[in-house]
């Protein structure tokens, strides 16, 4: 028995407590519509057809979408959400042992609930993604920087384009970062926090503990360029000497403290930011920057860093690591509409106006008429029949 519990408490680790929250909200939501229908107590749906199964789910769905299944009046919800909601559905079937209601007898996603999220998705107000910022707006934060408390707050979010320094609500799976979490390094010779060179020094490293694809303790280094304000090196200095002169600081306390005159620590939070960022945005004007202030978030320092590393011809991989994306993920910061990205692009496709093909000489047209019919390939049907005669031969054998 203790064995099972623990099992089960692991599982429930595996993700954060928001996570659990949303499954079991949906879970609730899913009982809730089909006591509404008149289908209590047979969760499972153990005395319907599979495809009875995936039209209440259907039904289901267009209960979230429309937001019928929440305590407070919402607009329609996106596809994304919809399906999300099914997704939890399916987990609490699958978590009582049962088969993914999703399903069809072939193993994959139901055709008609395919078909019903697609639709959804057709008719989705399209996705405002936040636009990928300059040095030229960071610069500009800093500028308009004239407390000690506004340079603090430019100097972290310079210093630090991810999530793990900002106070966030609710339960999340990445780890502030905290004092103990950044490292100087004069050449290879690690230097204290209250080292008088910390500013002087080659490069400092941060070590993100936990994170979303549940990598630990990943370690990423910057070495000191020669802008004088720009530098991770110079910024993270500064941070850390500050913070390390608070009288209650220790190794665990995170980087977005700030002591404020009456003695009590102020956490910077990301609505804090993101305020004084728009504002310097605004202070450039769409005409410099291409955008208005609405249009950016805090995830657009991420993007912009992204894309200045693009810009720069840094390696893919480079981009990936130093990001630390563990996919193709980090293409979605990258931003096509930016001027500079296809800079060059035309010239070089005019480079090779001439060039050769080597034909084969064994397809002949007719083939190629009919392969570009079949996605199978020019001979497919052929091939078939030769192996239907193959194994039908063999079995009378």
């Amino acid at each position: 028995m203790a064995d099972i519990l623990a099992a089960e408490s692991a599982r429930k680790g595996a993700v954060v407590e928001g996570t659990n929250a949303k499954f079991s909200l949906a879970w609730k939501r899913y009982k809730s519509y089909l006591v509404s229908i008149g289908i209590a107590g047979d969760w499972y749906l153990d005395n319907f057809s599979r495809d009875k199964k995936h039209k209440i789910l259907g039904a289901f769905c267009h209960a979230v979408r429309e937001g019928r299944l929440h305590s407070k009046q919402i607009r329609t919800n996106k596809s994304e959400s919809v399906r999300a909601s099914l997704d939890n559905v399916a987990q609490a079937y699958k978590l009582a042992g049962r088969a993914d209601p999703r399903l069809d007898q072939d193993g994959k996603f139901a055709f008609v609930l395919q078909r019903q999220l697609r639709g959804y998705r057709t008719i989705d107000v399209p996705e405002q993604r936040q636009i990928a910022i300059s040095g030229s707006v960071l610069r500009e934060f800093h500028r308009l920087a004239l407390s000690k408390m506004d340079k603090a707050r430019c100097e972290l979010f310079i210093g630090a384009c991810s999530c793990e320094y900002l106070t966030v609500s609710g339960k999340r799976k990445t780890k502030l970062l905290s004092l103990k979490n950044i490292h100087f390094f004069m050449g290879k010779k690690r230097l204290n926090h209250r080292n008088k060179n910390l500013r002087l020094a080659s490069s400092v490293s941060i070590t993100f503990e936990e994170q979303k694809r549940d990598t630990k303790n990943d370690t990423i280094t910057h070495h000191r360029p020669a802008d004088p304000l720009l530098c991770p090196v110079k910024i993270w200095s500064r941070i850390i000497m500050r913070i390390s002169s608070y009288p209650s600081a220790n190794l665990d306390t995170t980087v977005n403290s700030f002591l404020l005159e009456n003695g009590s620590i102020y956490k910077f939070s990301g609505k804090d930011l993101l305020t004084h960022l728009r504002r310097a945005a605004e202070s450039l004007g769409p005409d410099k920057l291409g955008y208005t202030s609405d249009q950016i978030g805090l995830h657009s320092a991420r993007s912009g860093a992204a894309m200045a590393m693009y810009l720069a011809g840094v390696p893919v991989f480079t981009i990936m690591l130093l990001g630390r994306w563990s996919s193709d993920a980090f293409l979605r910061y990258i931003r096509k509409e930016v001027q500079e990205f296809s800079n060059s692009i035309s010239s070089k496709m005019i480079q090779s106006e001439k060039f050769f093909t080597i034909a084969d000489p064994i397809v002949s047209s007719d083939l190629l008429r009919s392969g570009s019919r079949n996605n199978h390939g020019t001979n497919f049907k052929d091939a078939l029949k030769t192996l239907v005669s193959t194994f039908k031969s063999i079995q009378v054998n």
